[in-house]
């Protein structure tokens, strides 16, 4: 049992049909019920290993270089428009696609206040709803962060 919730944590109804699952198996194969029989019977249900998780450094690294800059610049005090946009759009895909608080993003950008986040947040926000060319930029940088191994 404690393999099968370690396994399915998403919602009951799978938690409750993986373990019907196995109990069938069990039946069907005239076995006694083990992890190894569980995790036989759920192998198809079960991915082989957690996808992976996106992380800042992910996100920086990739947008570092669509915009040819070093991830030093992501840190540094400079606020040119040629590192602060793109400060900006790292931070707001790191908001979007990792769960790290805003505080942690922030600090992963040379230990900028978290009011720094919002604000790069709500302004790529804002700009991707009427810039189309920014809205590719962001689109294509999402899909090379996603389609890393």
């Amino acid at each position: 049992m404690a393999y099968i919730a370690n396994q399915i944590d998403t919602n009951i109804r799978e938690l409750e049909g993986a373990l019907i699952r196995v109990v069938a198996y069990s039946s069907l194969i005239n076995q006694d019920i083990s992890v190894h029989l569980a995790a036989e019977a759920l192998k198809d249900i079960i991915p082989s290993s957690r996808p992976r998780q996106i992380t800042i450094q992910d996100i920086q690294n990739k947008v570092a270089d669509f915009y040819g800059l070093r991830l030093e610049d992501f840190k540094a005090r400079k606020r040119t428009k040629a590192v602060a946009f793109p400060r900006q759009v790292a931070m707001y895909l790191s908001r979007e696609l990792t769960d790290f608080s805003l505080p942690k993003i922030g600090e992963a950008f040379g230990g900028r206040d978290h009011t720094t986040v919002i604000h790069a947040h709500e302004k790529i926000s804002s700009s991707l709803k009427t810039d189309q060319d920014l809205y590719k930029i962001v689109h294509a940088i999402t899909e090379k962060i996603k389609n890393l191994s």
